[in-house]
C-alpha cells in the first residue's frame, strides 16, 4: 500500500468524496482504568472508565459535526471499543458492526499485568519487544506483524466495499498504528522504537484511499480537538509519551 501524508489539519478533509475514493476515520477507543494504570489489556474485555464513557460521548458529538456523510461504522468486538462505538452509532444513526480483525494484539501471558510486573517476571523482555517489534512474540500471544496482517487484510476489503463513501473504524492503539505503518510503508520495528503513529484515547486519524492510484493519504493524525475543553486532552497527550502498554 502506498501512502502520502498531508499536513495535520482538518482543512484537508474533502467535502465530497470521489467515486474512486474511500474516506476512513480511525478512532482509538476511549480511556479505561487499565490505560491509566499502565496495565496490559490485550484482548481482555476491560470496560471504559467513567472518564472514558464521557470521552466516547464527546468524540461521538464531534463526529456528527464533520462535513462527511458516514455510511458505515465498524468496531473491534472487544468491550472498550464497543462502548466507544455505541454513542457514535446512536448519534449518526448507524449500526456498529463487530469485527474481530480490529482487535488489539493478543498479549498472551502479559495480559492483566502492569508494566512493572512484566519487567519483574520477564526481565528485559519489554525492552526487547520495543527493540525487536518486527519479530518478538509476546509470550503466549501475537507478534505485531501478525496483528498488521489481519487488520490490513480487513482494511483492503473494507475500502473496496465502500468506494465513494466515508466510514468510521473504532479500534485500538497498537492495532491502528500497525495499520498506519503499513499504509506509510514504515518498518514495524522503527515505528515502535520511534513511537510513530501513537494515538491518545479517542484520538482520530483520517485516511483517504484513492483506488485509482493505490495511495492512502493521511489527512490528519491523532486529532484530539474534541477534547480541547477538557483535561482529557492533556491526559491523552501525556500518555502517548509513556512506554507502550496495550
Amino acid at each position: 500500500m502506498n501512502t502520502t501524508r498531508k499536513a495535520s489539519t482538518l482543512a484537508h478533509v474533502p467535502v465530497r468524496i470521489g467515486r474512486q475514493e474511500t474516506l476512513v476515520y480511525l478512532v482509538r477507543h476511549a480511556q479505561t482504568a487499565w490505560n491509566i494504570e499502565r496495565r496490559f489489556q490485550g484482548q481482555i474485555d476491560v470496560p471504559l472508565s467513567e472518564e472514558g464513557l464521557a470521552q466516547a460521548e464527546i468524540v461521538a458529538n464531534w463526529l456528527t459535526s464533520q462535513q462527511s456523510h458516514f455510511t458505515a461504522l465498524y468496531t473491534s468486538d472487544l468491550l472498550r471499543a464497543n462502548q466507544t462505538a455505541r454513542p457514535i452509532a446512536d448519534r449518526l444513526g448507524l449500526v456498529a458492526q463487530d469485527v474481530a480483525a480490529l482487535r488489539e494484539i493478543h498479549a498472551g501471558e502479559w495480559q492483566g499485568l502492569l508494566t512493572d510486573d512484566i519487567e519483574e517476571l520477564y526481565p528485559g523482555q519489554l525492552a526487547r519487544w520495543h527493540r525487536e517489534a518486527d519479530e518478538f512474540r509476546l509470550p503466549g500471544g501475537e507478534t505485531i506483524p501478525e496483528v498488521q496482517a489481519r487488520i490490513c487484510g480487513w482494511y483492503k476489503q473494507a475500502i473496496e466495499a465502500h468506494r465513494g463513501q466515508a466510514i468510521i473504524v473504532v479500534s485500538h492503539g497498537l492495532a491502528i498504528r500497525s495499520l498506519l505503518a503499513a499504509l506509510e510503508g514504515w518498518d514495524v520495528a522503527d515505528t515502535e522504537r520511534m513511537r510513530k503513529a501513537i494515538m491518545g484515547n479517542t484520538g482520530v486519524t483520517a485516511v483517504l484511499a484513492d483506488h485509482v492510484t493505490g495511495q492512502n493519504s493521511v489527512l490528519f493524525h491523532n486529532s484530539l480537538a474534541h477534547l480541547e475543553s477538557t483535561h482529557s486532552t492533556r491526559d491523552a497527550q501525556e500518555r502517548t509519551n509513556e512506554p507502550a502498554a496495550v
